[in-house]
Formats: C-alpha cells, sequence, structure tokens
C-alpha cells in the first residue's frame, strides 16, 4: 500500500514539474498566434495559469516525498553536494516562481510587447529544463550508487563532470521531451473543457492539431532517447526490466504498449479528430502512461539495491565518500568556502 502510494505521489510530482518546465513553451506559441484569436488568448492564459499551480504543486510533492519517503541513501547523496549548491537552486526556484506568475497574472498587459511577453515566459522556465533535471538525476545516482563518484563533497568542477555522463544526459533529455509531450497533452485538455463558440470551432480544431503534433514529435523522439536511457542503466536496473522482477518488467511493457497507443490517438487528434471525448482520452491515456513508467524505474531502482548486509571487512574496500563521510550540517566557516555551483 505504501509503494503504491510512493509511485502514485512520485507521478504527481512528474505530471507537475513536466507541466511547469514545458507549459510555458507552449504558451508562447498560442500567444505569438493569438492575433484577432479570442480562444488562444483563452487557453494560453489558462495553461500560464496551469503552469504556476503545476511547479507549486511539483515543489510541494518533492518536498513531501524527500521528507516522508525519501529514497535509500537520499540524505547522503544530499550532504555530498556544497551548501552553496541548494541555496543556489533555491534561489533559481524562487526566481522561476516569481516570472511564472508575473508571466500569468500580467497576460494581457504584456500581450502588446509580444517578443516581452515570450522573454518573460523564458526566464521563468528555463531553469527548470537545464538545471534542475541534472541537479536531481545526480543526486538520484548518488543516492542508489554512492560509488557513483568519489568524491566525498563534489565540487563544481566535479558537478559537471557528473552532469556530462551519458546516464545523466540521457535523462535529461527524457524528461525534457517528456515535459513538451506533457504540455501538449495538458493543453489538448484544456481545450476540451473550454467552451467553444460556432465561430472558434476553426481555431478550435487548428489549436488541438498543434498542440497534437507538439506531442507527438515529442512522444516520437523519446524512443530513440529511452533505448538510450535503458543502455545507461547499471545491469542491476536493466535485470528487473527483463525479468528480474516480474511486476517491474510486466509495468515495462505494459508502458510500452501503451505509449504506441497513445501515438495513435494523437496521430488521430493531428489528423483532425478533435472530440472534446478524444482529447479527454489522451489526458487520460498520459496520466496511466506515467503511472506506469514511475512504477517501472521505482520497481527496478527498489529491486537492485543491495540487500545483503556490508561484510565485515568491507572497510577495506571503501571508497573516498566513505573514509571521509559527507556532513549534512555545515559550520558558517564550511558554507563560506563552499565553492558557488
Amino acid at each position: 500500500m505504501l509503494e503504491s502510494l510512493i509511485v502514485i505521489g512520485m507521478a504527481i510530482h512528474l505530471l507537475a514539474v513536466n507541466l511547469a518546465s514545458a507549459g510555458p513553451l507552449v504558451c508562447i506559441w498560442l500567444h505569438f498566434r493569438s492575433r484577432d484569436d479570442t480562444l488562444r488568448d483563452q487557453l494560453g492564459k489558462s495553461l500560464a495559469w496551469s503552469s504556476l499551480a503545476a511547479l507549486v504543486v511539483g515543489i510541494v510533492s518533492g518536498g513531501i516525498l524527500v521528507l516522508v519517503a525519501p529514497s535509500e541513501g537520499i540524505y547522503e547523496a544530499i550532504g555530498r553536494l556544497p551548501a552553496r549548491a541548494y541555496w543556489m537552486a533555491g534561489t533559481e526556484l524562487v526566481f522561476s516562481l516569481v516570472f511564472l506568475l508575473i508571466y500569468a497574472v500580467c497576460w494581457k498587459p504584456l500581450c502588446r510587447w509580444r517578443v516581452l511577453h515570450a522573454l518573460i515566459s523564458l526566464l521563468g522556465t528555463s531553469n527548470l529544463l537545464y538545471h534542475f533535471p541534472p541537479l536531481m538525476i545526480v543526486l538520484g545516482k548518488l543516492a542508489s550508487t554512492p560509488t557513483w563518484s568519489k568524491e566525498a563533497i563534489i565540487e563544481r568542477p566535479d558537478f559537471v563532470k557528473l552532469m556530462a555522463r551519458g546516464e545523466v544526459v540521457s535523462l535529461t533529455l527524457h524528461f525534457c521531451l517528456a515535459s513538451i509531450a506533457v504540455a501538449g497533452v495538458a493543453a489538448l485538455v484544456l481545450l476540451a473543457r473550454t467552451a467553444v463558440e460556432d465561430s472558434q470551432q476553426s481555431s478550435a480544431k487548428k489549436i488541438a492539431r498543434g498542440s497534437a503534433v507538439f506531442a507527438l514529435v515529442a512522444s516520437l523522439l523519446q524512443l530513440p532517447i529511452g533505448v538510450w536511457v535503458l543502455v545507461t542503466l547499471s545491469g542491476a536496473e536493466r535485470n528487473t526490466l527483463t525479468g528480474g522482477a516480474p511486476v517491474a518488467s510486466l509495468m515495462f511493457v505494459g508502458g510500452m504498449l501503451l505509449t504506441f497507443v497513445l501515438l495513435q490517438r494523437l496521430v488521430a487528434v493531428a489528423m483532425g479528430d478533435v472530440e472534446p471525448g478524444v482529447l479527454r482520452r489522451v489526458g487520460w491515456l498520459l496520466v496511466v502512461l506515467v503511472l506506469m513508467m514511475t512504477a517501472t524505474l521505482r520497481g527496478a531502482r527498489v529491486k537492485s539495491l543491495p540487500s545483503n548486509p556490508p561484510a565485515k571487512n568491507a572497510s577495506a574496500n571503501k571508497t573516498a565518500a566513505e573514509d571521509t563521510p559527507p556532513r549534512l550540517v555545515l559550520t558558517n566557516h564550511d558554507v563560506f568556502k563552499q565553492p558557488v555551483m
């Protein structure tokens, strides 16, 4: 029961941060095409507010997951980054919140200056796409595999090297494409919930088809990126997906099959099947798919964690990180010595 709740919480967190990261990009497309088109303008504003709300949900759900159901070794992993790294991350998070709030509240006044309108959107979402995914991925890797880095305290040059590793780059690209797909589907769902007048039917059809193309292209690009992600997984994680953990394997196979169903539905919408019921079903398909893939990755990581206690002579094989345990509480002197990430 607890594991199911954790998976649901992780799926909510992922969907929220995906929408917050790429929703404003779809808003830019809607806004630049919204001249004399009230439906595009209305939908763009709704998506801007939804992106802001999603960022808040993502922050809250992420904090709850870390506090209530932390993954194995996450606190130790957090302690291996300098304190200023988290101050910088917090500052950038507040920066994104402020700019997304300005973007949503000032949607109408900013409509006169299209370039400024788009710039504020980019300022609000860019950090969420290029900074936080590598940070979270590195922390996750360090939590599941402490020996992934031999440094006890990971300074900025070491962190940059970790970011350049194939497993981090592939998962970052996976996150960015998933965000675009989620944002495109979110636009479809918002459109399905919007009262469209007869005079707006043509515009609604164009919006639906364009949003479906966004989600479709991003989802298609996910196929080769997904293969890359699988290749960069550890041997234990790959084994769980190929039969080592039956539940994770079934979820993985089911998720792959559901991916092709989602692609088929997106193609249908892009070709003109834009009934509200169809758009809502696409949204539910995406939610179920994220749940299944979250359960897959969660099951793979939990199953791959070593269950045997360390041997008595394990001290002979300590890594540098184990020789100098990371400190979760730093003194003022320590903080001022830490380099800015």
